[in-house]
């Protein structure tokens, strides 16, 4: 297998793991000194650095519960080291729905997720529906 599509399967891991709310997989899937952009209510994006501080931030969205929906719409190696995947998101909590987009390049190295840059096409609804 190449290593693009072995990069594409980290990617498919980590998304299947937050689906069935495996943070243990999910985990296992991001680097210690992992390093993310997120997406911020005003479309900028925040600096997380590492694995705990971002499972930090995924265990505030209590997946568990929500049970929020992604799916891979696209996803496509960019070089020997970044995978960039398209995302849907759909949810629903306490009356709110929730419908969007959400871009990630993502660098891949021994088999884990390193780097993240996230942007979402509706910031200001996902902070809204996270935040209530």
């Amino acid at each position: 297998m190449s290593r693009q599509s072995s990069n594409s399967r980290v990617v498919r891991t980590f998304v299947d793991a937050f689906n069935a709310a495996d943070l243990e997989t999910m985990a296992s899937c991001l680097a210690e000194k992992l390093v993310a952009e997120v997406t911020q209510r005003d479309g900028s994006t925040k600096q997380v650095e590492g694995r705990e501080a971002y499972m930090g931030l995924i265990a505030q969205l209590d997946i568990a519960t929500v049970k929020p929906k992604l799916k891979i719409t696209q996803i496509a190696d960019v070089d020997k080291n970044q995978v960039l995947v398209m995302i849907e998101v759909k949810a629903a909590r306490k009356g709110l729905q929730l419908h969007n987009f959400a871009a990630y390049l993502m660098t891949i190295r021994g088999q884990q997720i390193g780097r993240i840059w996230m942007v979402e096409a509706l910031p200001e609804e996902s902070d809204t529906f996270w935040s209530a």
